[in-house]
């Protein structure tokens, strides 16, 4: 600064001669011209070093708790599993590495290995030779001793003999735990990564401490504290950089022993907490107010304390643990600071250290963060050097800004009211009462393209821009509100251009300003198109395909103009992502997506509505006339390979295709082409066609349609009741027992099946609003007609596995139960035995819960699949149905009738009581009363009868067709009854 000011104030007159002129332009501008040159020239050159890395071997650890001799440790080692790399705690650590083939190529051993890590004792290695070929058995692999230094990188272990070597074996003694890995290294490359990495060494001690030291001086001569803390913080940041980077067991040359770098980690991590505690409440304070500054220092210091005493108290196991946390709370109160104070900045210079400080806390903190995450080699030495030093500049940056904030101060002063007119970003303009221009400031001149020389006067505001209404305009400017106007085309060939125009009248002229927005204007056209499009693939995201089928749905209704619409689904995405990366699974979808625009024309918009599905249109065709091009497409994706690199996939992929209906919304067309495209899938086809009368197309119509209705209203005309008999083989005139069964109206011609419709509400997550229904439907039925259900002891009622694993149905569920709670007590809810085993704590807690309600709980379907009956003791169920494919083939071998036998034995030795499904004969229905089954169902009895049929009847007898039948349940009632 004194020789700045020395020759910017020369003792003498100045001085004009050519001599004098030739003597500033060289020393203000030649030679700092020629260093920038240099500079320039040497990020040019070739390098004297380049980044090198080893080559990582697989090895094999033991952790022994006493010391073993070679041989034991080799004999240990060989039956262990290889791995890169493996975390080791602190002690003794045994290391077997494999050395890589070709070795043998290399008989002047001109490679090494490394292991990058600093132990507490020097290593011992040796080189481990194995039994030559026709050697007895039982002979020992030799040993080799290996020579071992100590490097900046970590431990060199040198191979003279290494052609003749299978195995590298090393023991390790280690103070503090480590990430224990080893590498092959040209000598060469290693000694060149050794130089570079010292020169990166030296760099950030050289530029931090020099650094440091020029802000201490700053803080001596300008009496500023803040500047002091500052320089102990960079300090602070050197050791933590140098502890991300790989560095920090040395400093200046001097190595630190282990035991001692444990504490002077602790000491530097609480050192630098504290720091920036002190710091950020210092740079940030008059922006921050009382209370909170003084809430900030209040968390900080009790944060402190708790730090310290963690780091003196804790074990260096739980060290990096403790430094992740504290990187976190540090960056939530410097969170804090930053929006208290990011738009209340009072100089430039405060900004200037915000943002300085801030980008060098993010590369500590990310330093911090790896370090307790254990993943430091993630951190390139040079680059993290570079950043950790730029980032640092940035404060002295701040700081010489600060020595040139008074001077600038008065300089602004001076030319405030130049500034105003000159410096401002908006165009100044004044009109006349005739509307031409009377003044207009250079920025409004660029604005509006007019040169410096022309002649205000003879313009008028009509040759730029169209008239407007000036009051109106003053008065949106008097309530903060700007109009948005467009400058008059020259040409149709010339931009259009935007401005926000502010005005306000002062007698008959009027002054304004113009602000340029045309860039800004541009800007959201663009970002509008990108709200309509996928930028990975380039194609029209959800958003804009369902824009654009809105309009050719618009263009049926209006036109009748046809259109066809695709939905196609990639299998196999999810997996090549699990293995190969997200970058080759977005590298598959734009290839994928090349492949479908070669087939379809610039007509037919393309869109990507999810990871892996995809929509296309077919304007002006029905889906049999696009038939051929979605064929080309399919067999395209999966008629070959796409090659990412040298990897082969091959895709498989299924598709959809409907013709759009008029009364369709874009939602609905999607679904109803997913649901042929999930048919494609399961009919093992490549494309499905719903055509425009397709049963199927209108059966999705009609189930959208009810679950339109249920979702609205909770009820729906097209869905109801009805009730299948189950009869008691113990007392089967005594009870009226049944199931209710949800049945769909047949909708004209078209009539829809209920396992359909229940499947779709799965697929459409409607299935709990059907659920809701029935059990609504059902309890408010038995409370009205309850004096003619007497003789009803249980009604069963299913249950879906959907709504059984959604919590908020199931509150909604026991709501209703609550609302009828003598009628709840005569339910019997039937869970899928297949849903209850996903989650048996879960099954478990809601069958209780119902059973406490009175309720009972029966598992519906037992058997379909599943050999093991041990879970049954871990579910408190109250009856098992017997899956009906066992009891309709029960008589066809001896076999089916021991699997049905064991499954009434065990539940009765349950406590549990059985129901058989399906029974459709009375041979059947003699062997499962022979059997002791509890309960029968099926056609043999009855089928499903509308709900009057049951209130119809005192007994079950009037409803069973079947005269034999009728004549055995005669039977065992009188049997009963004797």
């Amino acid at each position: 600064m004194a020789i700045k000011t020395l020759l910017s104030r020369p003792s003498g007159p100045p001085t004009h001669s050519a001599a004098g002129r030739v003597w500033s332009f060289l020393l203000y501008a030649g030679i700092p011209i020629l260093i920038g040159l240099g500079l320039i020239a040497s990020l040019l050159l070739q390098p004297r070093y380049t980044d090198s890395t080893g080559q990582p071997l697989t090895a094999r650890f033991l952790h022994a708790d006493a010391r073993l001799d070679p041989d034991q440790a080799l004999a240990q080692l060989q039956h262990r599993p290889t791995r890169l790399a493996e975390a080791a705690p602190a002690g003794p650590v045994w290391l077997l590495a494999d050395l890589p083939a070709g070795r043998a190529a290399d008989p002047a051993g001109r490679f090494a290995l490394l292991v990058p890590t600093h132990p507490a004792d020097p290593p011992d290695c040796w080189l481990v030779h194995s039994r030559p070929d026709g050697a007895d058995a039982a002979a020992a692999a030799s040993l080799e001793t290996a020579d071992v230094r100590n490097g900046l990188l970590g431990q060199q272990v040198r191979l003279p003999n290494a052609s003749t070597a299978d195995q590298a074996l090393c023991r390790l003694d280690l103070s503090i735990p480590a990430r224990l890995s080893i590498e092959q290294w040209r000598r060469q490359e290693l000694s060149d990564t050794t130089a570079h990495t010292a020169q990166a060494i030296g760099l950030l001690e050289g530029g931090l401490l020099t650094l440091a030291a020029f802000l201490i001086v700053i803080s001596l001569t300008m009496r500023e504290q803040p500047y002091t803390v500052l320089a102990c913080w960079i300090l602070c940041n050197l050791r933590l950089g140098a502890w991300a980077l790989g560095w920090d067991h040395q400093f200046l040359g001097t190595i630190i022993p282990p035991d001692p770098l444990v504490w002077v980690r602790k000491l530097t991590v609480l050192a630098y907490y504290v720091l920036t505690i002190q710091l950020f409440t210092t740079l940030f304070q008059p922006s921050l107010d009382a209370a909170t500054a003084r809430r900030l220092r209040l968390v900080g210091r009790l944060s402190a304390a708790c730090l310290l005493l963690a780091l003196l108290m804790l074990p260096y196991d739980w060290f990096q643990l403790t430094t992740f946390l504290t990187a976190w709370l540090a960056t939530a109160l410097v969170t804090v600071t930053l929006i208290h104070g990011l738009f209340r900045f009072n100089t430039r210079s405060q900004l200037w250290h915000t943002i300085g400080v801030c980008l060098a806390l993010a590369v500590l903190l990310t330093g911090l963060v790896l370090i307790g995450l254990g993943r430091a080699n993630l951190i390139a030495p040079f680059p993290g050097t570079i950043a950790l030093l730029l980032c640092n500049l940035l404060i002295a940056l701040a700081a010489a800004d600060k020595m040139r904030e008074d001077r600038q101060l008065r300089l602004r002063q001076r030319n405030d009211l130049i500034a105003r007119d000159t410096l401002t970003p908006l165009g100044l303009f004044t009109l006349g009462a005739t509307r031409h221009f009377e003044h207009l400031n250079p920025n409004a001149r660029d604005i509006l393209d007019i040169a410096p020389e022309a002649d205000l006067h003879a313009l008028a505001w009509s040759d730029f821009f169209p008239k407007v209404d000036w009051l109106a305009i003053s008065v949106a400017t008097e309530q903060g509100r700007d109009t948005e106007i467009q400058r008059i085309q020259s040409s149709p060939d010339t931009p259009a251009r935007s401005f926000l125009l502010r005005a306000t009248l002062v007698g008959s002229r009027i002054e304004g300003s113009l602000q340029d927005i045309s860039a800004r204007t541009e800007t959201i056209r663009k970002l509008r198109l990108m709200a309509d499009n996928d930028p990975l693939t380039d194609t029209l995201n959800r958003r804009g395909i369902e824009k654009t089928m809105q309009k050719a749905i618009e263009s049926l209704q209006q036109t009748d103009t046809p259109c066809a619409l695709a939905f196609l689904d990639l299998d196999h995405l999810k997996r090549v992502n699990d293995l190969f990366g997200h970058s080759t699974g977005d590298t598959l979808l734009q290839m994928v997506c090349e492949r479908l625009k070669y087939s379809l024309s610039e007509d037919q918009p393309l869109g990507r509505i999810g990871n892996d599905e995809f929509i296309i249109l077919f304007p002006g065709l029905r889906a049999g006339e696009a038939r051929r091009a979605a064929q080309d497409m399919i067999e395209s994706l999966n008629g070959s390979a796409l090659y990412v690199g040298e990897r082969a996939f091959q895709l498989k992929s299924a598709m959809g295709l409907i013709d759009i209906d008029r009364n369709m919304t874009p939602k609905d067309a999607i679904a109803a082409a997913s649901r042929a495209c999930r048919d494609a899938r399961k009919q093992h086809q490549d494309v499905v066609l719903y055509e425009e009368n397709a049963r199927e197309l209108f059966d999705h119509i009609d189930e959208m349609h009810l679950f339109e209705q249920l979702e609205s209203t909770g009820t729906s005309e097209d869905i109801f009741l009805e009730m299948q008999p189950i009869m008691s083989l113990r007392h089967p005139l005594q009870t009226l027992n049944f199931e209710a069964l949800l049945r769909v109206r047949n909708t004209g011609a078209r009539p829809l099946q209920t396992g359909k419709i229940i499947q779709a509400a799965e697929d459409s997550g409607m299935v709990t609003a059907i659920d809701k229904w029935v059990f609504t439907t059902l309890l408010e039925w038995m409370s009205k007609h309850h004096l003619k259900l007497g003789q009803t002891r249980q009604v069963n009622v299913n249950l879906s596995g959907v709504s059984l694993n959604d919590d908020r149905f199931i509150n909604v569920l026991f709501g209703i139960l609550n609302q009828q709670p003598q009628f709840t007590r005569r339910l019997c809810v039937e869970i899928t035995e297949g849903v209850a085993l996903q989650d048996l704590e879960r099954t478990r807690q809601f069958m209780r819960r119902l059973q406490r309600m009175g309720a009972r709980v029966a598992l519906d379907d037992f058997g379909a699949g599943y050999t093991s009956f041990s879970y049954l003791k871990e579910l408190p169920a109250d009856m098992i149905k017997i899956d009906g494919t066992l009891i309709r083939d029960m008589l066809a071998s001896e076999a089916n009738i021991a699997i049905v036998n064991s499954i009434v034995d065990l539940a009765h030795n349950l406590g549990m009581e059985c129901i058989a499904e399906w029974v459709e004969d009375v041979a059947t229905l003699r062997a499962l009363a022979d059997m002791g089954v509890d309960y029968v169902q099926g056609y043999v009895i009855s089928g499903s009868r509308p709900p009057l049929d049951i209130l119809a009847c005192d007994n079950i007898l009037p409803l069973v067709g079947d005269p034999a039948a009728r004549a055995y349940i005669e039977e065992i009632s009188g049997r009963r009854l004797s």
